[in-house]
Order: C-alpha cells, then sequence, then structure tokens
C-alpha cells in the first residue's frame, strides 16, 4: 500500500477537487470556454470558437479568474486581452477528459 502512494507522487498524481468539477460541469458555458482556453485567446476567438456571444464570455471568464481556473497573460493591456487557463485549469481540465 505504501509502495501504490508512492507511485501515485512520483507520477504526479492529483486529487480531485469535486468543488471545482461541480462548479464546471453546472454551467455549459464555463465547460466549453475551459476547453477553449487550452491556448490563450482574446474575447473573441472564444466566443467564435464556442459559438456564444462575447458578453457570455465576459460573463464567464471573471466567474474563472475568481475560482483561479484562467488567468489574464496582459491585464494592463485596455484592447486584446489574452486568457489562458492557469495549472489548477488545466489539472480541472484534464480530471474532466474534456
Amino acid at each position: 500500500m505504501a509502495n501504490e502512494l508512492n507511485i501515485g507522487k512520483s507520477i504526479g498524481y492529483m486529487k480531485k477537487n469535486f468543488s471545482l468539477i461541480s462548479f464546471i460541469l453546472r454551467g455549459k458555458r464555463r465547460k466549453s470556454v475551459m476547453v477553449a482556453l487550452k491556448e490563450p485567446k482574446i474575447p473573441k476567438e472564444i466566443a467564435k470558437e464556442c459559438k456564444i456571444s462575447i458578453s457570455n464570455v465576459s460573463n464567464t471568464l471573471p466567474e474563472l479568474l475568481k475560482k483561479g481556473l484562467a488567468k489574464c497573460k496582459n491585464p494592463k493591456d485596455h484592447y486584446y486581452k489574452y486568457y489562458e487557463l492557469t495549472k489548477k485549469g488545466k489539472e480541472v481540465l484534464e480530471q474532466l477528459s474534456l
């Protein structure tokens, strides 16, 4: 049993965060925006890829930022802000197998 625990640590076993998984699955927009953010994008690109309005993206991004799942790569810029998943966001997305 102890050997199994060490193996889990060595391969980077991630404990599932069911609260965050539930948060993502409760919102169809959140899930699609998370998938779109596998690479850095501006909200217009996210909206086009997810086939939702920019206002829906603009409402969803702050939710993901607040939970620490996404971050803005250039927060000082007023236009063309690029967003990407954080390490935590990538882990949750991987756990969802999306």
